[in-house]
């Protein structure tokens, strides 16, 4: 049976920080493992790991089974708001570090062009953009001469 509109998933803090900790997780990457059982390395000896994922809001969403407006809905609650918070902060950090990789910077640039201020984030923008609105102005002949 499905939940009814408007209620949370998750019924404790707990269980919603462990489900987001799982999250993160999956992202990142994991050693390659020979059939040994031992790490794989590279010709220097370096262990080898699978490729990571994005830590993404929408991806946590998806994660958790619920739509990123739910997700959303769980920050406004004061219970969970330092939760997500810390989730939302961990994505922003995530795609502002990448704007710093130069086989990342376009993907991260874009990313916070257009959700950054929507995670909670500050604006970002590749252009500045001026609203100049400009009244008539009337010159009106009070002098009479």
């Amino acid at each position: 049976m499905a939940r009814p509109f408007g209620t949370f998933k998750y019924r404790s803090l707990e269980e919603l920080e462990s489900a987001i900790d799982d999250y993160f997780e999956s992202c990142d990457g994991k050693p390659i493992m020979t059939k040994e059982g031992l790490a794989a390395t590279d010709k220097n000896g370096n262990p080898v790991y699978t490729p990571s994922k994005p830590y993404t809001l929408e991806g946590l969403a998806l994660h958790l089974n619920i739509t990123p407006q739910t997700l959303v809905n769980y920050g406004k609650n004061e219970d969970y708001f330092e939760a997500i918070e810390r989730a939302r902060m961990k994505c922003l950090t995530y795609v502002a570090e990448r704007m710093y990789d130069k086989d990342g910077v376009q993907g991260a640039k874009f990313y916070a062009i257009n959700n950054s201020e929507r995670m909670g984030g500050l604006k970002y923008a590749d252009k500045v953009e001026h609203d100049i609105n400009v009244a008539p102005i009337t010159f009106i002949d009070d002098l009479g001469e």
